[in-house]
């Protein structure tokens, strides 16, 4: 088996187990790529019930449907940390007793230190000569400080903790047999204490599904009529997404005469207050929120209809919806926090909002009165699609994993 102890929750609904569709997705990409090598793969996750409300903002398919992936659900994903190391963290390393005697490998990372079912795994794993594939895809080092309060005692329980986490994962990129890492921060940390190290981007969009060129075309030679700039956001409506930054933004951007709108796909608990925020600043015209969307060919195709991904992030993120918006030839649109300034550097077709509300509205104004610097990165943003389309990067992924495991058996036979 090739097993995954992941934090990402599985839905059960009496005997059914449901799985989100992008997560199916990803899981299948990553079946499909090891050509069936290591057997099926094994999910070992939290669960959640279907009348959670987190429920409410995926789309859920039975894990029965995916064929060669299997699952374990192991505890209530809404377990707080005390209870986890009382009564969870038992029947867990029970869990992996009984599945590593058949595991040929354990993909897994670093979660959070409270609740830490992937360490767990993955230690275990290291500790009985199971090759390792360790993935880490944010910077919590940096992650944690930013969401933490402002306050001195909040910000010094943030340093422990992530002075704590920095140590763990130099000690697991040094054990593991390949260290996957999301590129910028991450590879710059842990590069040099890595055995084996690959750098990557989290990407799910086919090179088939890449916006044609000529659709691209049409909607970049629209750009020189009257018509507003058309921007869009993807993803979950929490608060440290920033999309209500991105409707401030936008308001005294349209003061100053620019001629700009927003679509908000995505649903999620800050989904309200981002419609009462676009009411009060008067933009509820310019501002609309479509509720969630289905993960696949359609989605890139509908994001291939707009000219921009605004992005607003509160505090360092490592979002897919980038790579999504480089399918669709869309421009990167952000606020500069680390990965999107690597993004920036790599693709070059990023434009960085200042901090500075008034300065930000400044540069949507600039693009809107110079639309030819917007096609010119829709281009760039394009160009990089194919090189980071899954098919591309989860062959590279495969290739390197099963280097990684024959390097690991030739050492245990000798």
């Amino acid at each position: 088996m090739y097993v995954i102890p992941i934090r990402v929750p599985l839905f059960v609904e009496g005997s059914r187990t449901l799985i989100q569709t992008d997560w199916r997705r990803a899981v299948e990409l990553l079946r499909d790529s090891l050509g069936g090598r290591y057997g099926d793969l094994l999910l070992v996750s939290p669960w959640l019930p279907t009348d959670d409300p987190g429920a409410a903002e995926q789309r859920l398919e039975p894990l029965d449907a995916v064929a060669g992936v299997r699952a374990v659900t192991v505890y209530d994903a809404r377990v707080r940390a005390r209870q986890f190391w009382a009564r969870e963290l038992r029947l867990l390393r029970r869990t992996f007793d009984d599945a590593l005697p058949t595991a040929q490998v354990v993909h897994t990372g670093l979660d959070e230190l409270f609740r830490p079912m992937m360490g767990l795994g993955f230690a275990m794993a290291s500790a009985r000569g199971v090759p390792t594939v360790f993935v880490q895809d944010t910077d919590e080092v940096v992650q944690v400080p930013q969401l933490a309060g402002a306050g001195a005692v909040d910000q010094a329980r943030a340093r422990a903790y992530v002075l704590a986490y920095e140590r763990l994962c130099r000690e697991s990129v040094r054990r593991a047999d390949l260290s996957l890492l999301k590129s910028g921060t991450l590879e710059r940390r842990y590069a040099p204490f890595a055995k084996n190290m690959m750098v990557f981007e989290d990407t799910s969009y086919l090179s088939s599904e890449i916006a044609p060129s000529d659709l691209v075309e049409g909607r970049l030679a629209t750009l020189a009529s009257d018509r507003p700039l058309r921007f869009v956001y993807c993803g979950r409506l929490i608060a440290r997404k920033g999309v209500d930054v991105s409707v401030r933004i936008l308001a005294r951007a349209r003061a100053r005469g620019a001629r700009v709108e927003l679509e908000v796909i995505g649903s999620g608990p800050e989904e309200a207050a981002i419609a009462k925020l676009a009411q009060e600043l008067g933009v509820a015209d310019a501002v609309h929120l479509t509720g969630t969307a289905t993960y696949g060919p359609a989605l890139i195709a509908r994001l291939a209809t707009f000219d921009g991904l605004l992005f607003t992030p509160t505090a360092e993120d490592t979002p897919r919806m980038i790579f999504d918006g480089y399918a669709a030839s869309l421009p990167l649109v952000a606020s500069p926090v680390p990965y999107v300034e690597e993004r920036a550097r790599a693709e070059r077709a990023t434009e960085l909002l200042p901090a500075d509300l008034d300065q930000a509205a400044d540069v949507l104004l600039g693009l809107d009165r110079d639309r030819g610097r917007l096609a010119e990165l829709a281009r760039r943003a394009g160009e990089a699609a194919l090189y980071h389309a899954a098919d591309a990067w989860y062959a590279r992924r495969a290739a390197r994993t099963h280097e990684a495991v024959d390097r690991r058996r030739r050492e245990v036979r000798r």
